[in-house]
């Protein structure tokens, strides 16, 4: 592939929203610079492969008959292509006209930066968070202290600037960075793997800078697990193999137990029946059940089967294995 830039898309059981994000991605909004789109499907059940095929012709389709993780796929994805910028996108994530170009002027204007990331909504046009601090003991502190009101999220808005980490929802990769500390770590396999990423890319000196001005409408979830005790045990998974990479010992169980109040506090308050004026702002966003989970997981490590057990089990059932 000679394109400058490739657009990835991992594709798994969401037909109807990858078709939305190739329309996006082929239809009058299309990227002026010259690209090539990928998408590899893991294992869909639901027609994805031929939908494709038969819509968008053009499309690179790699047909993976087997399951595995976020970060293997997109390693493969990589390894696919030769192009200089990488966009990593979600299947259930569409691009708003003019958004990659922007992206790709920001890296060409800006070689100390490896990552650009845009400003991600909701499909209702609403803020969604997706760009954070580490996740460090000081971090975890002030969340637990705030009930993950302050000091975590890095909103951008206006110029675009630096923060720490952003989503594997929609990220613009530089090539020549990812040659210097290594593609995703498959020790993930999903959640954490982005963090940790641009954790190694921070610790080389290039950085990861939020561009409001690109923006991505995402459907939250609708890519992952809708078992959410199996998504939990992985985040989980993958946040604890994160601070045993970077704050070994005392310093991630600082993080982890702050957490795990944090979701304690959170919990607490879910089973109030209603909370006064100044607290309302806390109202917790998750259901109870989710926050009883996050904490078991917290403090119990991995309380029974996560996403990669789901994959090795379907793989196992189809006789076939990564």
């Amino acid at each position: 592939m000679s394109a400058r830039l490739a657009v990835a898309i991992v594709a798994h059981s969401n037909r109807a929203l990858l078709l939305e994000a190739l329309a996006a991605l082929t239809g009058p909004g299309a990227p002026n610079e010259p690209y090539a789109i990928l998408v590899l499907d893991n294992a869909s059940e639901d027609g994805t492969c031929a939908a494709v095929r038969e819509a968008y012709p053009a499309v690179e389709l790699i047909e993976q008959p087997f399951r595995t993780g976020f970060g293997a796929n997109h390693n493969r994805l990589l390894a696919h292509s030769t192009a200089d910028y990488h966009f990593v996108l979600n299947d259930d994530a569409t691009v708003e006209p003019g958004a990659i170009d922007t992206l790709v002027a920001y890296l060409d204007a800006h070689p100390e930066v490896a990552i650009a990331a845009p400003a991600v909504i909701y499909p209702d046009g609403r803020h969604q968070a997706t760009s954070f601090r580490f996740p460090d003991p000081a971090t975890c502190l002030r969340s637990l202290v705030t009930l993950g009101q302050a000091g975590v999220e890095q909103r951008v808005t206006g110029t675009a600037s630096a923060v720490d980490w952003a989503s594997g929802c929609a990220l613009l990769v530089r090539r020549s960075a990812i040659e210097i500390t290594g593609p995703f770590d498959e020790g993930f396999y999903m959640f954490s793997e982005e963090t940790d990423l641009q954790q190694r890319l921070h610790q080389r000196g290039f950085e990861t800078h939020v561009v409001p001005q690109a923006v991505v409408r995402h459907h939250v979830r609708a890519s992952t697990s809708a078992d959410p005790s199996r998504r939990i045990v992985e985040f989980w998974r993958g946040r604890r193999r994160y601070w045993a990479k970077y704050h070994p010992g005392f310093s991630g169980t600082t993080a982890r137990v702050a957490l795990a109040g944090q979701y304690a506090a959170l919990s607490g308050l879910s089973r109030l029946p209603t909370l006064p004026g100044p607290l309302r702002r806390l109202k917790p966003n998750l259901p109870r059940t989710e926050l009883d989970l996050h904490l078991r997981n917290a403090l119990e490590g991995a309380t029974g089967p996560g996403l990669r057990e789901s994959a090795a089990e379907w793989n196992a059932a189809h006789g076939v294995a990564p």
